[in-house]
């Protein structure tokens, strides 16, 4: 009987062949009116890896768009007054997320569902829906192709979207990068990110707690040299996620990190445009927690086993 680590690597493997169809899906849907053009008047939320998401979109736009925490949206709904209100959640039962539709109701000049379930309570109670779609193994699995298809959503609506030729590249990338590198069970994996990079560096946190069951953190490049630094120890490993190839304060960090022995690797993909690089750096994410996991025989995903904080996460973020 299949694992859910054997169906979270059949899911990151369908990303090739779903993501270009999933880019010619977006091109189909009426492009937004000018007054939202590059993400102005545009509000994302969500949460766990929609987010990560709805913090990708906000950077990508330079800004222009705003990410909120879908809670805190529900609690001031008023801030998302005169805005497109775009909330993302793969199943559409996230409670938070439907809240803050409903609070928003009366303030947002729209609302739109970015979800895989046109059905749910959060389709029903939007105005419009942007249908994730991609292939799943019908098992509980940590979100893979989810999540890259949530970033092409929310980028769809900031700019125009590349044509994705060489995803089966990038695939072959991160398996070869993600060979010999090891996280850490017992000790801290820190990822760090430099703009348009951060979110993906929470998204790799997320991963790494879902599947591995081990400590991580993320953090932005500047900020970690101020305070995570401090609690670096020679056992923990720090992954650098530079925003491009002239991230001199990224590398540099790397460098003088090397330079004192501590575990630390960097992640800079040969992609240029920068939709394709956050999704070349969220697959090698995905590859290289799937690597660790079947190198070390771990057989499940860390949070299958662990039932009874699976029951609180169920309480406290589905609907009753």
């Amino acid at each position: 009987m299949q694992n859910t680590i054997e169906a979270m690597h059949i899911e990151i493997k369908n990303q090739i062949e779903d993501l270009p169809s999933y880019v010619d899906y977006l091109a189909k849907l009426a492009a937004p009116p000018e007054s939202e053009k590059e993400g102005k008047h545009c509000i994302f939320t969500g949460a766990g890896d929609s987010y990560a998401a709805s913090m990708a979109a906000e950077a990508l736009s330079r800004r222009f768009a705003r990410s909120y925490d879908p809670y805190e949206l529900s609690r001031n709904p008023s801030d998302s007054s005169d805005s497109h209100l775009y909330v993302i959640s793969v199943s559409g039962k996230t409670k938070s997320n439907i809240q803050a539709a409903r609070a928003a109701r009366g303030f947002a000049r729209e609302i739109t569902a970015i979800t895989a379930n046109p059905e749910s309570l959060l389709a029903t109670s939007t105005d419009n829906l942007i249908q994730l779609r991609f292939r799943n193994e019908d098992k509980l699995t940590p979100g893979t192709s989810s999540f890259t298809t949530s970033l092409l959503a929310s980028f769809s609506r900031i700019k125009g979207l590349p044509k994705l030729t060489n995803l089966s590249d990038v695939y072959d990338s991160a398996l070869s990068w993600s060979e010999n590198i090891e996280i850490p069970l017992n000790s801290t994996t820190f990822l760090v990110g430099t703009g348009l990079s951060y979110p993906l560096a929470i998204y790799g946190k997320a991963k790494i707690f879902e599947v591995l069951g081990s400590k991580s953190n993320s953090q932005r490049t500047e900020q970690f040299s101020h305070m995570e630094l401090f609690s670096l120890t020679k056992d923990d490993l720090v992954i650098i996620l530079p925003e491009n190839n002239h991230d001199d304060q990224a590398i540099k960090l790397h460098n003088l990190l090397e330079e004192q022995s501590f575990r630390t690797l960097i992640l800079s993909p040969d992609e240029h445009n920068e939709i394709e690089r956050s999704l070349a750096v969220a697959i090698h994410l995905q590859v290289l927690t799937w690597k660790n996991a079947e190198m070390k025989g771990i057989k499940e995903c860390a949070f299958i086993n662990k039932r009874n904080l699976l029951d609180i996460s169920d309480k406290m973020i589905y609907v009753n």
